[in-house]
């Protein structure tokens, strides 16, 4: 998988963690990102100049070294590091993989419930 395959997957999981469809980002951007470049973006058909790359980083809140893979800080507002997130828009799990972290994560948290650790 190369660069644009890879922040192409990022930013589909990314826009999906949000529950957000390609049209949806085209009208709460007022057309700045049309569904189509979005889909040439996300399949690695077309590379996302920078300046570009930010106003999505921007738009999805998370960071852009996030996007090229750099860094596992999601979040640009909080600064914080959001595993849920970052294994949903890690293009090297598979759904099934990534499905299974997440519930793996579920029940790490359940259990922190019962035990009174938040």
């Amino acid at each position: 998988m190369g660069y644009q395959d890879e922040v192409g997957a990022r930013l589909r999981h990314v826009r999906e963690s949000k529950q957000l469809s390609r049209k949806d980002v085209e009208n709460l951007t007022g057309g700045v990102f049309k569904e189509s470049i979005l889909a040439m973006y996300e399949s690695g058909r077309r590379r996302i100049p920078t300046p570009r790359l930010k106003q999505l980083a921007d738009f999805y809140d998370v960071t852009v070294s996030f996007l090229l893979g750099e860094s596992p800080v999601v979040s640009a507002s909080s600064k914080e590091i959001d595993i849920e997130a970052l294994l949903r828009s890690d293009p090297k799990y598979s759904d099934d993989e990534r499905e299974l972290l997440l519930h793996v994560i579920d029940i790490i948290k359940a259990k922190r419930r019962a035990e009174g650790k938040g």
